[in-house]
């Protein structure tokens, strides 16, 4: 009985391996910088010395700001720039609005890389949004 109930437990970690996924892989490559002080600061500020959790958080914000650029339409910039309005990082939120307002002629992988937000939940936010936006 005892090793169901440790199998049980383990069973869902056993797929999640410690290593980087294809995306953030991708942008610690191509985006060094954006890498370091973005995703890997962050994910370290949060979970310090638990590197797992730390690789985790790293592969969540990674996929979460690669699915959402690619989900992106025109017609729902305006909740995504209010998702990252919302879900910027703590002392963030103006340097976010200036890049976004002043500063990105487009809204691209490599201009978007640059803002310091919670990408899992710009994404969770904007899918929200748009999900009931087209509800009516």
């Amino acid at each position: 009985m005892k090793l169901i109930v440790y199998l049980l437990f383990f069973i869902p970690f056993l797929g999640n391996s410690q290593e980087l996924n294809t995306e953030a892989k991708f942008i610690k490559e191509k985006y060094t910088y954006e890498y370091e002080n973005n995703f890997k600061t962050f994910a370290l500020s949060e979970w310090k010395d638990d590197y797992s959790m730390v690789v985790y958080e790293i592969n969540r914000q990674a996929s979460s700001f690669t699915q959402i650029l690619q989900s992106l339409k025109s017609e729902n910039l305006e909740i995504f720039y209010n998702s990252i309005k919302e879900w910027s990082r703590d002392g963030y939120k103006d340097f976010n609005i200036k890049k976004m307002t002043t500063e990105f002629k487009t809204i691209d992988f490599k201009n978007c890389i640059q803002l310091k937000v919670d990408w899992s939940m710009v994404k969770y936010e904007y899918d929200r949004q748009v999900k009931a936006k087209n509800s009516f």
